[in-house]
């Protein structure tokens, strides 16, 4: 067994590092965020849709469904949305919709020949 067990480490070159299911080798698995880390990039990532993402904050929130907290909270989205709007910050949203939009009707508008 001994004899095997040095065959295959002799055998594997210096700098392999084995592979799990998923892909992800054990050395960077190990070095991962702590839970700060993860909390301050969700924080960040809330701040960024919240500016960049608005245009889609007022249908997201009619998801929630209970009535009394959409209709306050529909009210301060539609106003975040606003104020997003008069600061430029949907211009990214509105030109990406509208790219998706013209690739979708130049697909169908295609002839299929």
């Amino acid at each position: 067994m001994v004899a095997v067990e040095r065959e295959l480490t002799e055998t594997l070159p210096p700098a392999f590092a084995p592979v799990t299911a998923d892909a992800i080798p054990l050395a960077l698995r190990r070095r991962g965020a702590s839970p700060r880390q993860v909390l301050a990039m969700a924080i960040v990532g809330i701040f960024v849709l919240a500016l960049f993402a608005s245009r889609d904050l007022p249908s997201w929130v009619r998801g929630i469904g209970d009535e009394r907290i959409v209709e306050r909270a529909e009210t301060g989205a539609v106003k975040w949305d606003d104020a997003m709007a008069s600061l430029g910050l949907v211009r990214p949203h509105e030109t990406l919709r509208a790219w998706v939009s013209w690739a979708l009707e130049l697909k169908w508008s295609r002839d299929p020949r």
